[in-house]
């Protein structure tokens, strides 16, 4: 009850600061969503989108107002602000990756040719634009695995912001499309985004767990060859 009381609060103190400031407030509002301060992304872009947005302009205006004053303002907080979950990943992650390496059955040696071997291609930026853009998908888990992965910072702020431009323009377009039953729409998507988030954490652990054998075996194996060819290679100096 106490809990419920304080999202309540919470989002009321949100959307009064979205009436004040209108496109700042988007701006800031996201920054603090992106910084893990408990506020549902689909209800505050849909949010803003319902209060900026006027009610009685044509569709082709309200999709443009939808970019310029909601998409736009709300990816550069999005990029911005999403450095904070990547920066916990980043700093944090090799000591936990340390620390879970039985567990894991890999070493913060393959995070870094993991890492190479990513950066070498576009499809790493991609894939983050990709998952950014998806309205329902929970975008901490996307930048707290960019840092672990210690990700080029300027390359993933771009994939960031591309990403988060169709993500914040479809929702505060809806939110203005859907009224004022905005509220029930985005409490369903938010609703998908926690479920999501879950099955992802579950999923990625299972994995982790159920090969963690076979790549502890394979990289035990790459490790015993390159041994040996360092032996080969003394002895024939020798």
């Amino acid at each position: 009850m106490v809990l419920s009381e304080f999202f309540a609060g919470l989002i009321a103190w949100v959307f009064g600061l979205v009436k004040a400031y209108g496109v700042w407030s988007v701006f800031f509002v996201v920054l603090m969503e992106e910084v893990f301060i408990p506020l549902p992304s689909p209800l505050v872009i849909m949010g803003a989108g319902y209060i900026i947005i006027p009610a009685g302009i044509s569709v082709n205006e309200a999709l443009w107002q939808s970019f310029w004053l909601i998409a736009v303002p709300a990816s550069i907080a999005s990029a911005i602000g999403s450095f904070f979950a990547y920066g916990i990943g980043y700093y944090g992650g090799k000591t936990l990756v340390i620390r879970l390496r039985r567990f894991l059955g890999v070493s913060w040696e393959d995070i870094k040719k993991a890492e190479k071997k990513l950066e070498k291609g576009n499809k790493v930026w991609i894939s983050i634009a990709v998952l950014r853009a998806i309205p329902f998908f929970p975008i901490a888990i996307v930048s707290l695995a960019s840092g672990v992965l210690r990700l080029s910072w300027k390359k993933y702020a771009v994939a960031t912001f591309i990403g988060s431009l169709p993500r914040t323009f479809v929702l505060g377009f809806l939110g203005w499309y859907v009224g004022g039953e905005f509220v029930a729409f985005a409490g369903k998507l938010n609703l998908i985004e926690n479920l999501v988030a879950v099955i992802v954490i579950a999923a990625v652990l299972y994995l982790l767990y159920r090969y963690r054998h076979r790549y502890r075996h394979h990289y035990q194996r790459l490790a015993e060859a390159g041994r040996k060819h360092i032996s080969k290679i003394s002895l024939k100096k020798k």
